[in-house]
């Protein structure tokens, strides 16, 4: 039991109440202190931006190759994806994985990307109303993504799988055994992977090439498929999600983007910035350590809440608003050695549908969300929307 005079809060992170309404929770914690201690989990919370970003710069005193969970099942499972890994390792295989991933390797699918969207925004306009996750923010990742990673599953068991594989990074709760079997679903296919169970030229096809050349194992190979599966839907659909609802809330914001697209980077950071769809991670302590005269022992946890430091009011002026006039970075994408080997693609993605919607889009209404229940995804799970 930690000290008395240790900052801690007794809240449930990951129950239902937390995950409909974050935001009270991530100023509790952020108000508590830089670093405070969760007793119902056992670990510790930090919520602050600034602590959060030096935390994830500083990967040799918070370690990933113990797992990013917080329960030691789904870490001892994921223990050779790229995401729990640290050091050569870490940028051996994130090396392998950026070959598919840079601007330059993208830049063939961007007219495959471009006519995607514009089928999807011309075919929303004809529609009363239409959901503006499942038709709208889901549609590119669904059809144009799924086919460049290569597996010979349908996207519809690529996202269940990729968010059972979310919900198994919280605790052990109710929550993350009821989708337990799902996620393991998806380590058991890795398992049984091999080259001709992928498309030739794809993006797993090109795991399977480093492992051919020796770079990584086989056994590295068939799991880091799971870098690919995971990481690219939800996400991004998440932030996408979150860019249409605040363009459909903020007045005024769609007419100056309409009138000004050099702001459409601008838009999709900070969309991503207030969707944070990555609540947080967790991080092992490699040794005794000291934060802000708080010891931290070896072997404790740390949850790293992006999610709680990306609305962190000590770093960002008006942190809940969405505003084009926003500039500098944030941890949407994480930060440091483990920043999002996606974020190209999600760039990418967002701003061909927004390039889509400019010339053909008047208005955007949107209304009645229903917030995703994961316990590490946050963001929309649906809402209507309609274009005028």
């Amino acid at each position: 039991m930690k000290s008395l005079s240790v900052p801690s809060v007794d809240i449930d992170l990951y129950s239902n109440a937390t995950l409909k309404n974050p935001q009270p929770v991530y100023r509790q914690i952020r108000d508590t202190g830089p670093l405070v201690w969760l007793p119902r989990h056992r670990m510790w919370a930090m919520g602050r931006f600034d602590d959060v970003r030096e935390a994830l710069r500083d990967d040799t005193t918070y370690l990933s190759k113990q797992g990013v969970a917080a329960n030691p099942i789904a870490n001892a499972l994921g223990r050779y994806t790229t995401l729990s890994s640290d050091s050569s390792t870490h940028l051996t295989r994130r090396m392998i994985l950026m070959r598919s991933l840079t601007s330059r390797a993208l830049s063939p699918s961007a007219d495959v990307f471009a006519a995607e969207a514009v089928e999807t925004v011309e075919r929303l306009l004809e529609q009363d109303s239409f959901d503006g996750v499942a038709d709208f923010s889901a549609r590119l990742p669904v059809q144009a993504v799924a086919e460049l990673v290569g597996v010979k599953v349908t996207p519809h068991h690529m996202l269940r799988w990729a968010g059972a594989t979310f919900d198994g990074l919280g605790p052990a709760n109710l929550r993350s055994l009821s989708t337990f079997h799902r996620s393991l679903a998806l380590y058991l296919y890795t398992l049984r992977l091999n080259r001709a169970a992928v498309k030739p030229g794809s993006w797993a096809s090109s795991i399977f090439d480093a492992a051919d050349r020796g770079e990584i194992s086989t056994i590295e190979a068939k799991n880091m498929i799971i870098d690919f599966v995971a990481p690219s839907l939800d996400t991004t659909i998440l932030a996408t999600a979150q860019l249409l609802w605040s363009l459909g809330t903020v007045p005024g914001v769609w007419r100056q983007l309409r009138e000004d697209p050099s702001l459409v980077p601008t838009a999709v950071v900070e969309a991503v910035r207030l969707a944070s769809p990555i609540r947080g991670f967790t991080r092992m302590v490699a040794q005794n350590t000291e934060l802000h005269g708080i010891r931290l022992d070896r072997g404790e946890r740390v949850v790293l809440l992006y999610a709680a430091g990306n609305m962190d009011e000590r770093h960002f002026d008006q942190p809940e608003r969405f505003t084009l006039n926003r500039r500098g970075s944030n941890l949407g994408w994480g930060h440091g050695i483990h920043t999002c080997v996606g974020m190209q693609l999600s760039k990418l993605e967002m701003q061909t549908l927004l390039h889509a919607m400019l010339p053909r889009v008047d208005t955007i209404t949107v209304s009645d969300p229903v917030p995703v229940l994961n316990n590490t995804l946050q963001g929309f799970a649906s809402f209507t929307a309609r274009f005028n």
